[in-house]
């Protein structure tokens, strides 16, 4: 026997059955069967849920016996704001005025002269 078809054995399985003294003998591929799982194994993955289950039961246990998050929030705002930005710039004295003219409007005399072309 060849590589292939010992691979190509490994992938079906026989199985023999019994019906009222009669035997039946046929092969089942295992992947056409991919939705049987075994007792053992969905005994875990229900003990898996179980545990996960009680784990958020739990937190949500601790949740309730929290104080009022509201209080801790409002002094945690009041604390941020007092402080200054650290990535904003501290500027001393007066401000560059050449940087003014990028942010103010057009001016209209100026404006009227030119002909926009859309």
């Amino acid at each position: 026997m060849d590589s292939s078809d010992d691979q190509h054995s490994k992938s079906k399985s026989t199985t023999t059955t019994t019906n009222g003294g009669a035997t039946t003998s046929g092969i089942r591929s295992s992947s056409t069967n991919t939705s049987f799982i075994g007792k053992h194994r969905l005994a875990a993955i229900i003990s898996q849920q179980n545990q996960q289950i009680q784990i958020i039961q739990e937190e949500l246990d601790q949740l309730e016996t929290l104080g009022q998050s509201s209080l801790v929030c409002q002094q945690l705002i009041l604390s941020v704001e007092s402080s200054t930005d650290a990535l904003l710039p501290v500027t001393k004295g007066p401000a560059d005025g050449g940087w003014d003219r990028w942010f103010q409007r057009a001016n209209h005399s100026s404006s009227r002269n030119r002909k926009r072309w859309i």
